[in-house]
């Protein structure tokens, strides 16, 4: 009956491991550029710098004319509001200025690196979307660290040698937490 027991939790911990690795991946990539982040920016992100000097004093529609010459391969222009000496830009994931004295043009935009986007609306769970697939995935990485700790016996088992591993790998976290 033991050796049975083994051999079944073996076969699930084999099995429900294989068929998570695709999220583990997903979670732990996100995990770590989460961790990289700097200053705020979502490193889904790239974040795209123009700076340029355009003719001087030009009108909405000769710096609509210019813009779309110059740039819009890279990003459109969605809108433009004049104010006293400049232009204020809207644009497709950013926004920039137009200083009609030295025509100084600089704006700013962001575009999105599609897979870590993806990954990290699933590490996020923005939308609620993947609420019941993290409940599942959580369940199941408790049950590959149950599992995997008892599923060997001997000597290189839980009782002698797991335990004590078990114990650092919760004792270190802990500590960290407390010295940093």
């Amino acid at each position: 009956m033991k050796q049975n027991y083994r051999k079944t939790l073996r076969a699930l911990h084999r099995d429900l491991g294989y068929l998570f690795v695709g999220l583990i991946c997903i979670y732990s990539i996100s995990g770590i550029v989460l961790n990289l982040k700097k200053d705020g920016k979502d490193p889904a992100y790239n974040e795209i710098i123009i700076e340029d000097t355009l003719s001087k004093n030009l009108s909405p529609r000769d710096f609509e004319q210019v813009w779309n010459d110059l740039y819009s391969n890279q990003v459109s222009l969605n809108r433009i509001i004049q104010g006293e000496g400049q232009y204020k830009l809207f644009l497709d994931g950013g926004s920039g200025s137009y200083n009609m004295k030295n025509g100084a043009l600089k704006c700013t935009y962001y575009q999105e690196i599609t897979s870590l986007k993806m990954i990290n609306a699933i590490h996020y769970n923005s939308g609620k979307r993947f609420t019941w697939m993290a409940n599942v995935f959580a369940g199941s990485m408790l049950f590959l660290a149950l599992s995997g700790a008892v599923v060997l016996k001997g000597k290189k088992g839980f009782k002698r040698r797991g335990v004590w591993l078990v114990s650092v790998g919760f004792l270190v976290p802990f500590l960290w937490y407390f010295l940093s």
